[in-house]
């Protein structure tokens, strides 16, 4: 008896550490998409406020929100004149279908208010 009540403790420990194992791979696989999703931002696309979805593959989607951000500055220092604007940025990767899981990223990026001025003059 107490062999099988320490079977029984053991299958739960095993089926828990699987369970964990599995988890903790998609966790890294959808730190993995996210982080090649931000890594295109400015470069590949541009960056625009807003709101867009897109899936990775069959079990992975992402959903990523862009949003201006204003910073204060409290030494009176007029920020609105720089040529870089500031945006917040977060992106979602949910996958699941029996237990829905999401990670969420947060990330600030700047942009070069003058980029496409610099683009249509060319290389100097």
């Amino acid at each position: 008896m107490v062999f099988a009540l320490l079977f029984g403790v053991l299958l739960q420990i095993l089926s828990t550490s699987i369970t964990n194992t599995r988890l903790a791979s998609d966790y890294t696989r959808a730190a993995l998409w996210a982080q090649s999703k931000l890594d295109t931002l400015g470069l590949e696309e541009m960056l625009e406020p807003g709101t867009r979805t897109g899936r990775f593959d069959d079990e992975f989607f992402w959903t990523l929100e862009v949003r201006e951000e204003l910073v204060a500055d409290e030494r009176g220092l007029d920020l609105l004149e720089l040529p870089v604007s500031l945006y917040h940025v977060i992106l979602t990767v949910e996958w699941g279908e029996d237990r829905p899981r999401q990670a969420v990223f947060h990330t600030l990026r700047s942009v070069d208010t003058h980029w496409e001025e610099r683009q249509m003059a060319g290389p100097r």
